[in-house]
């Protein structure tokens, strides 16, 4: 991404919240089931405010278009949030800094603080979905500042930037068809035989070996 096509970090922040849409199931466990909503503000330039609405079903992720209330809110710079979810700072380094302000119940709060842990990961896996610069795929393309913002397709299914061979689609398809049995078969396990499993375990299991498999160069924060 280069130029003036290149969208702004409170941009690229808000859509990848959208894209929590389609992992309504899995941010629901992370949040344990809590019936609530968060307000995020990311300042900087466009400022964006985006409304994770998890208080209905099925949950709605808002950007702008009005959103002023929540049971949580959280006001945070653009570039400090993207830091954070990059695994460069700790959220709880920011709060203490100021920089990240929060407002509403405590016990709300420790609700949205898991998504945190989990976030690093799909954050850099959005980054690569839609070319950002030092993520982006090899041989893909990436996604224009108005691509971005129109939010189409980020429904939590794959962008389909990189052209794949046969071959290539042929082993997505299996694997998405194994993480689908997966999670099945987890689900099943959890409300059929062990009801005291947690899922929030067995999800923190799968982002820290996620986490492992991620080369040490995305981790790294850029020198200079």
């Amino acid at each position: 991404m280069t130029g003036s096509a290149t969208p702004a970090t409170t941009e690229v922040l808000a859509s990848f919240f959208k894209r929590l849409e389609g992992l309504e199931e899995i941010v629901r466990i992370v949040m344990s089931h809590s019936r609530m909503s968060a307000l995020f503000t990311f300042r900087g330039t466009p400022e964006k405010k985006v409304l994770m609405d998890f208080s209905k079903s099925p949950a709605q992720v808002t950007v702008d278009n009005g959103v002023t209330a929540g049971t949580v809110y959280a006001t945070i710079e653009g570039d400090i949030m993207h830091e954070i979810f990059l695994d460069w700072k700790k959220a709880g380094v920011a709060v203490g800094r100021r920089e990240l302000l929060l407002k509403g119940p405590v016990f709300s709060f420790s609700k949205i603080i898991p998504l945190f842990d989990i976030a690093p990961v799909l954050y850099r896996e959005h980054l690569a979905d839609i070319g950002y610069a030092g993520f982006a795929r090899q041989a893909g393309k990436a996604l224009s500042k108005e691509e971005v913002m129109s939010g189409q397709g980020f429904k939590g299914d794959p962008i389909p930037l990189v052209q794949m061979s046969g071959l290539e689609k042929f082993g997505a398809r299996v694997i998405n068809g194994l993480a689908y049995g997966l999670g099945y078969a987890v689900g099943f396990l959890r409300y059929r035989l062990f009801k005291k499993l947690s899922l929030f375990g067995v999800l923190s299991g799968m982002s820290r070996g996620l986490e492992a498999a991620t080369p040490p160069e995305q981790k790294t924060p850029p020198q200079g």
